[in-house]
């Protein structure tokens, strides 16, 4: 398939710059795709034998057990897994799924568990069937889509979208898009403007952002119990729900690209800008324990949320030609939040992790309506919409690390040890990318191609490279400019080499208290704290796990933020299988600290952070600092100690 070839978009949807790779374009190479395989023999490859949510007696596979999110959720991780690693195990759990959903097809068109009609759940066993087409092109899926919409479009109006359906419109708009590419008919854009009416308006939230404070001091979670059936509280609650909110910021960006409307890019923009602003935390996220819930780095966020915002920005980085800044905080999340919620076999997860981490535990905490066993690593924490749903983050993640552009071209947009496939002007053309980033500097790109061939290839410079370097074959190229995607257009011979490294220099970031996160590329660092981990329940390896600290947390770093490169040490040592271990981690960073005796446990939880600048008269201390991913008990956001204040 030549990029000519490969459906954009239709009018009168925008030609974009970037366009989608199917499933299986992109392989995961190097300690990425050993992650995958860690993954396949963790819960994704083990879920349907210990979880009954997703076992034989599911509601999606005709049984009686659960019918409505958890079966489509597990599909939605387990499909691009399966082909990814061409793993006839998973593809043969697959291919059930897939079979039992286009099998329950009625003749009207409607689908799935026959007692629960709820619009929701299909939205997203229609994703899960996306990546299945991409994956094998099976002509099923083309028609039965369509019949599904149709009966949709038939049936809208007279049963709208209610509750979780009405607040997640974009992922029922994601797919009606992506088959008016396919078929070009013309009743899916009318379908698309119902849905786009009936969903919660995202556009006007964000725009006109009204949580400017955590929601509890906007709403009582137990008042929400009392009204919930009042259709306005309805709204309000789902319009401040963290996961709802990162599967709504790519509803304007949708919107953008059937209408090319500014507003709608300037929504996503606000969005975004606010979330960070209001509730930001060092990861690359914003906190919901499960409702926004501000700037305390010991308020939790929810493993659903990373998912699906790194969802979200992967359609965003798609439609927006100018999406640096989308990419960097899509890295941001993927190489820290994503790893830090999973133990490291990926047996056990948690429902809420928080940036500062000193207790994993079944306590009560600060959540405004998590359960105490909320931030444990475990089977089913809290409850077990995370349990299904956290399959999907490093499949989409590799499957949206390279795209083709509209002058027949491709893009790196987001780094990380693969290849990519694609036929340009009749040619097969490979990419390969050698590469132990985000630990390392350097980027290695290969071209293999059987003769020459003509065609532009991009490369993302990161909004936080300022000296990034490209030598191709050798030689250096001119005018590396930070933010923006170096574009090198030119006849390409089989061999062709470039070389990309970009400059990780310590970068301080402030946040809330004048507190620092510490930076190093796309990699945040953590103060390493020696864990003590104790079985609660289960049998291992899909056991539940509290952690305990067994050295001191409350530290402040001393550093001048104005000249950080002077006051840490960098330590690389080579990528593991594992490279988010805290034992073995693949870089560290050594600097001086004080202990801050004051500053102490507060509901089972790092207190509250004391406002920087902070004098503290303890020895000063040497400290290690490890990849955020790594550290399952952590500090990442520190009171910061000058060093012009008696360090002694």
């Amino acid at each position: 398939m030549s990029n000519n070839s490969l459906i954009s978009n239709r009018k009168p949807l925008l030609n974009t710059l970037f366009i989608d790779l199917p499933l299986g374009s992109v392989t995961p190479e190097g300690w990425l795709r050993n992650q995958l395989n860690i993954q396949a023999n963790g819960l994704t490859g083990h879920l349907e034998e210990i979880w009954e949510s997703v076992g034989a007696n599911s509601g999606w596979l005709g049984g009686t057990g659960e019918n409505w999110e958890r079966g489509p959720y597990y599909c939605d991780g387990l499909i691009p897994l399966a082909y990814l690693l061409n793993d006839e195990r998973l593809i043969k759990k697959a291919e059930k799924w897939i079979n039992w959903t286009l099998n329950s097809q009625t003749e009207e068109g409607n689908f799935g568990p026959p007692d629960n009609p709820d619009w929701w759940t299909r939205m997203v066993m229609l994703k899960a069937l996306i990546q299945y087409y991409e994956a094998t092109l099976d002509p099923r899926i083309i028609e039965f889509m369509g019949r599904y919409f149709d009966y949709q479009f038939r049936n809208i109006e007279k049963r709208p979208l209610e509750s979780w359906a009405m607040a997640r419109g974009a992922e029922n708009i994601y797919s009606i898009f992506w088959l008016y590419n396919k078929t070009g008919e013309s009743f899916l854009l009318d379908l698309a403007d119902i849905i786009f009416g009936q969903t919660l308006d995202w556009v006007d939230l964000f725009t006109n952002f009204p949580y400017t404070r955590p929601i509890k001091f906007y709403y009582d979670f137990q008042k929400f119990r009392e009204v919930f059936n009042k259709v306005q509280d309805i709204i309000n609650y789902h319009s401040h729900h963290v996961v709802n909110v990162a599967m709504g910021i790519k509803l304007p960006a949708l919107f953008y690209l059937y209408t090319g409307e500014e507003r709608y890019k300037k929504a996503v923009k606000s969005a975004i800008e606010n979330l960070t602003r209001y509730h930001g935390v060092a990861n690359g996220m914003f906190t919901g324990d499960e409702h926004l819930s501000g700037r305390d780095p010991s308020q939790g966020t929810e493993l659903c949320a990373v998912v699906e915002y790194m969802f979200s920005l992967q359609n965003i980085i798609r439609i927006f030609d100018n999406n640096i800044e989308y990419a960097d905080i899509l890295e941001k999340i993927a190489y820290n939040a994503l790893p830090a919620t999973f133990t490291d076999n990926m047996c056990a997860h948690q429902y809420d992790q928080q940036v500062n981490q000193v207790l994993v535990s079944v306590a009560k905490r600060n959540w405004y309506n998590n359960n105490d066993d909320s931030n444990i690593f475990g089977l089913e924490p809290n409850f077990g919409c995370c349990t299904a749903n956290m399959h999907q983050g490093w499949a989409k993640f590799i499957k949206n690390l390279w795209f083709a552009t509209e002058d027949n071209g491709l893009a790196a947009t987001v780094y990380a040890p693969s290849s990519v496939n694609i036929k340009i002007n009749n040619t097969d053309i490979k990419v390969s990318e050698e590469t132990d980033y985000p630990f390392n500097e350097q980027i290695k790109f290969t071209i293999s191609c059987k003769e020459a061939v003509t065609f532009p290839l991009r490369l993302r410079i990161p909004g936080w490279c300022q000296d990034g370097e490209i030598k191709l074959n050798g030689k250096k190229l001119s005018n590396v400019t930070p933010g923006s995607y170096y574009k090198i257009t030119k006849e390409w011979q089989d061999g062709d080499m470039i070389e990309l490294r970009l400059p990780m220099g310590i970068n301080i970031n402030s946040w809330l208290n004048n507190s620092i996160s510490v930076e190093r590329g796309p990699i945040v660092f953590a103060l390493k704290i020696r864990e003590e981990w104790k079985k609660i329940a289960g049998q291992e390896p899909f056991a539940d796990w509290e952690v305990y600290p067994e050295s001191p947390w409350n530290y402040a770093l001393v550093v001048d933020k104005e000249s950080p490169e002077d006051y840490f040490s960098v330590e690389a040592g080579n990528v593991s299988n594992i490279p988010f271990n805290s034992d073995k981690p693949p870089i560290i960073l050594r600097c001086k600290a004080k202990r801050l005796e004051d500053w102490k446990l507060e509901d089972n939880s790092a207190g509250k952070l004391p406002v920087s600048p902070v004098y503290s008269d303890t020895e000063l201390e040497d400290v290690t600092l490890i990849p955020y991913g790594a550290a399952k008990l952590r500090i990442a956001q520190f009171p910061c100690h000058l060093p012009c204040i008696d360090t002694h």
